[in-house]
């Protein structure tokens, strides 16, 4: 997203916001297969500060249309198979299939030792610590993570529960060499809302349901729901009314 937001900078004037991301299209002579393989064949040749080398590869992840018949093309990098966190790249390229602009999130040669010294393990416990509480470890790989344009074999251990004071879902990447603490980012973030005590105006959202239980979790928009903010629990219920909020009810309470 930041680096789409680069681009469009760069073309102040020609794209303002991107319509919904669609897959690149079968048909060879269309606009957007156009401006797929324009984009193509300026990853696979390196163009500017894109990466040309046999060890790391850019995969196609996502194209979205944006107006005036410009397209971008999204890419996530790897490095000898393994997935470069902060590798990714975005071209932006035309129904004509000319690249118009283009942006890597770094353009440095990768040179890291592939075989770890720390296992998965060792790194959850170094990743647990960096939660008040822990419910559960989603997943664990081992990465290239790439910062400040310093590469870094390392463990992503993605962990959900909790701060001290809001829900997470925390990615902490550990160095798989010296099992040092590299890096962490949440899926978790601050953001505003409107509610009785703060904003214009009320947030709606879709609720679940399952048998005769009502779920205050969107099931259209991916972890959108509201919860009790002491407890983290989202809120369930026998109907589907949910009264305004008030000084003497918990219902809503927090946004996840």
């Amino acid at each position: 997203m930041a680096l789409t937001a680069s681009l469009a900078g760069a073309l102040a004037g020609t794209a303002s916001a991107a319509q919904q991301a669609q897959p690149a299209p079968s048909q060879k002579d269309t606009p957007a297969a156009r401006a797929v393989a324009a984009a193509d064949q300026a990853v696979d040749s390196g163009l500017d500060s894109l990466v040309n080398s046999s060890q790391e590869q850019y995969e196609r992840r996502l194209v979205t249309p944006w107006v005036k018949d410009l397209y971008s093309v999204s890419y996530e990098r790897s490095y000898r198979g393994l997935p470069v966190v902060g590798g990714d790249a975005v071209v932006l390229a035309d129904g004509s299939g000319k690249v118009r602009a283009l942006q890597s999130a770094s353009s440095v040669r990768i040179d890291v030792a592939t075989r770890p010294s720390v296992t998965a393990k060792d790194a959850e416990s170094t990743a647990r610590a960096r939660l008040a509480s822990v419910d559960k470890v989603e997943s664990s790989r081992l990465v290239v993570r790439l910062k400040d344009d310093k590469p870094v074999l390392a463990w992503e251990t993605v962990l959900s529960g909790r701060t001290r004071t809001a829900p997470s879902r925390l990615h902490v990447f550990t160095d798989a060499r010296t099992g040092s603490f590299v890096d962490s980012y949440d899926d978790v973030v601050a953001g505003s809302g409107n509610s009785k005590w703060n904003g214009p105006g009320p947030i709606t959202i879709d609720t679940t349901n399952s048998g005769s239980t009502y779920t205050l979790r969107d099931p259209n928009r991916t972890g959108l729901s509201c919860a009790d903010y002491s407890t983290g629990t989202v809120f369930t219920k026998s109907s589907d009314s949910w009264a305004p909020a008030t000084p003497r009810a918990r219902r809503p309470a927090a946004w996840t």
